[in-house]
């Protein structure tokens, strides 16, 4: 873009609108008494101390975020960068306007007349950026357990390889409950069959007797039958009464009118 002012027309202009008296009277001078001031300062600040070539040829790319952000710290700066931005300077435009002492204009004129290249140190002991979360992504999808996530991995694993375990334990328990069961169910039929027939029998042979006019008293197991059928709600013992009062004056008047 070519401009009718020179840039440090525009850009003193933008800065002092209304200059007063004790305003530099010029965009030199502004420099000289106050940007150069703050670049110094900076340069010392960030490296330290000025004994190596690099400190004393920083090469501060006015154009250069980073860079933008540490000078900007400082109140002339910062009113220089929004001169910049106001003016709408593109990079090549900065580039060629800021031709100071620590500029990136400075370094380069001194690595080309000393045919030397700065070593630019910074950052250098800052290692490079790994992305933590393509990494934990990367070990998921080849099973490992990562550091962050092993307790929610530890459990599934856990729960994964007791499974089996487990499923054989419950087969286990469930194989013994229903032997249990069985054994249970052929000892219960066994003690209801053969307890009920002899009862039966026994009871068929009391009433035959009361027929024949013998006085027989109730049997143990039947009257022990009736009380816990009694005491489980079973049983409805006035009928019951009544029905065995019945049968028994049938079968045995006497004892009956007993």
């Amino acid at each position: 873009m070519h401009r009718k002012n020179p840039i440090s027309v525009l850009v003193y202009a933008s800065l002092f609108p209304t200059p007063s008296p004790t305003d530099p009277p010029s965009f030199s001078a502004h420099l000289s008494k106050n940007l150069v001031g703050e670049v110094r300062i900076e340069t010392a600040t960030f490296y330290g101390s000025l004994d190596t070539i690099e400190a004393r040829y920083p090469g501060l790319n006015y154009a250069y975020a980073p860079h933008r952000k540490r000078l900007g710290r400082f109140p002339y700066h910062k009113k220089l960068f929004e001169a910049f931005d106001r003016l709408g300077l593109t990079e090549s435009e900065i580039q060629g306007f800021c031709r100071w002492e620590g500029t990136l204009w400075a370094r380069e004129r001194y690595e080309r007349d000393e045919g030397v290249k700065v070593r630019d140190t910074t950052g250098v002991e800052i290692g490079e950026w790994i992305d933590r979360r393509r990494l934990r992504q990367s070990a998921r999808s080849k099973g490992i357990n990562v550091k962050t996530d092993i307790e929610v991995e530890i459990e599934e694993v856990s729960m994964s390889a007791h499974a089996p375990e487990s499923r054989a334990v419950d087969t286990e328990m469930r194989d013994d409950d229903d032997d249990d069961e069985e054994e249970d169910d052929d000892t219960s039929d066994e003690e209801t069959g053969s307890v009920g027939y002899e009862l039966n029998q026994r009871l068929l042979r009391a009433a035959a007797l009361r027929e024949q006019g013998a006085i027989v008293p109730m049997d143990p197991e039947w009257e022990q039958y009736l009380k816990e059928a009694q005491e489980r709600g079973e049983l409805n013992i006035d009928a019951t009464r009544e029905a065995l009062r019945r049968i028994t004056s049938r079968l045995n008047p006497i004892d009956g009118s007993a």
